[in-house]
């Protein structure tokens, strides 16, 4: 395949990517919009976890909450699962790798936040205990997965969201991910301060 190939082919796919999620995600990531605001304006905030380029992915998503996405208004409060390398090696250390965002959930997260997480292939062992911490927690799940949804899918609860996108190439998933929290923060801002501030 020369480069011109490939980059069509990366394009296309990604596109394919974007329509599948848009046709299939649409009512669900309405659902998760009303859910987030329901959370922000009970004075809770949404705590976000994620490996790798997920979690990069949910620092984006972070910062647009805390900052402003595409036009100026009040921070919202959203905070990411911390990676630093003390905080993690610390709780590795004592408690083994896959408390490391566990450990944090049950520090930080009450009732009414919600834990965001974001996987390509839902197999985290540490994204998986920091699920059933939430839920120990009494705190609601909101969960972009990718494929088959992995084992993320199989500990998700009654009120936890789902925002499955059904591809298997991980860097596609993660640009649909990219593009569905790039949605949220539009609706959660429009129903939280209008559509024109």
């Amino acid at each position: 395949m020369n480069p011109q190939e490939l980059i069509v082919e990366q394009i296309g796919a990604a596109l394919e990517t974007f329509h599948m999620a848009a046709e299939s995600l649409s009512e669900l990531l309405e659902q998760t919009a009303d859910a987030v605001t329901e959370c922000l304006l009970q004075d809770g905030k949404i705590v976000v976890g994620g490996m790798g380029a997920s979690g990069a992915t949910g620092a984006i998503f972070t910062a647009g909450m805390q900052s402003c996405f595409e036009r100026d208004r009040p921070s919202l409060p959203a905070i990411m699962l911390s990676n630093d390398g003390i905080i993690t090696s610390a709780i590795a250390h004592d408690s083994g790798p896959a408390d490391i965002y566990a450990r944090q959930v049950r520090s930080i997260c009450h009732a009414p936040d919600i834990l965001l997480i974001l996987s390509s292939n839902g197999n985290a062992s540490a994204l998986i205990k920091a699920i059933q911490a939430a839920h120990d927690q009494g705190v609601c799940v909101v969960a972009l997965t990718g494929g088959n949804g992995g084992d993320v899918a199989s500990v998700l609860e009654g009120d936890d969201i789902e925002l499955r996108v059904e591809y298997d190439r991980p860097g596609h998933v993660q640009l649909a991910h990219h593009l569905i929290l790039n949605c949220l923060v539009e609706l959660v801002e429009n129903s939280i301060f209008g559509h024109e501030l």
